[in-house]
């Protein structure tokens, strides 16, 4: 009865904290995530429902999201501001991850990029989707951001490689979808450029590469 009581008041803690947020990362990360869940405060800034595969296209197939083989649902966005530095300060440095995540989903740019070099600068696995999804959106300079480090340093990173190879090949329905909307804003953004030299796209298409290519290169086998 006391371990019941136990478990029951540290769940009430978190009553009014954001229950979507959860699902976006794997179970192996959660109680770290109910710890940086309190750095977004209490629920009130509204996370949307719809998640990151969806469209608003009459379709009736959203690709599930696979990460090591587990099913993750990130949220299209999130309006939380960003914390005091204190606060986020006071987080360890995987709790740090997990909030750079979520934020990498803020409805401002600035803030996603701010975010997104967080996780460039992790080496967690479950992290691939929120950065490959970024690449599905019309930001150039995280686009570039994301082309540098899929370019030059991911190969630096063999483990972490590894895993953006397994996602690519567990994942080609979003993938593709992802290449589609990054084709549809380079039409409208970066017309300028050849779409190969359009980042979003570059970083889509040698990720593609990085996968046709891993019998080829030192990647480890499992992550």
């Amino acid at each position: 009865m006391i371990q019941v009581a136990v478990v029951i008041g540290y769940m009430d803690d978190f009553q009014g904290y954001d229950p979507l947020l959860l699902r976006a990362v794997p179970s192996s990360a959660r109680a770290d995530a109910y710890v940086a869940l309190r750095s977004l405060g209490r629920e009130g800034s509204p996370t949307r429902s719809d998640l990151i595969q969806d469209t608003y296209a009459r379709v009736a197939y959203y690709p599930e999201i696979y990460v090591a083989g587990e099913l993750v649902q990130i949220p299209t966005r999130i309006y939380y501001p960003w914390p005091q530095d204190e606060q986020f300060d006071g987080l360890s440095a995987s709790e740090r991850v997990i909030f750079a995540a979520w934020m990498s989903r803020n409805g401002d740019g600035r803030i996603r990029q701010r975010a997104l070099r967080i996780l460039l600068d992790s080496e967690l696995p479950w992290t691939v989707p929120f950065v490959v999804q970024l690449c599905a959106e019309y930001v150039f300079q995280i686009g570039q951001d994301i082309l540098q480090f899929v370019t030059v340093n991911l190969r630096e990173k063999p483990h972490l490689l590894a895993a953006y190879v397994q996602f690519t090949n567990d994942n080609p329905d979003f993938m593709a979808l992802c290449t589609q909307r990054a084709t549809s804003y380079w039409a409208i953004y970066g017309w300028q450029l050849k779409k190969d030299d359009y980042p979003q796209f570059a970083a889509l298409r040698a990720l593609a590469e990085l996968a046709r290519n891993s019998q080829l290169l030192a990647i480890p086998s499992t992550i």
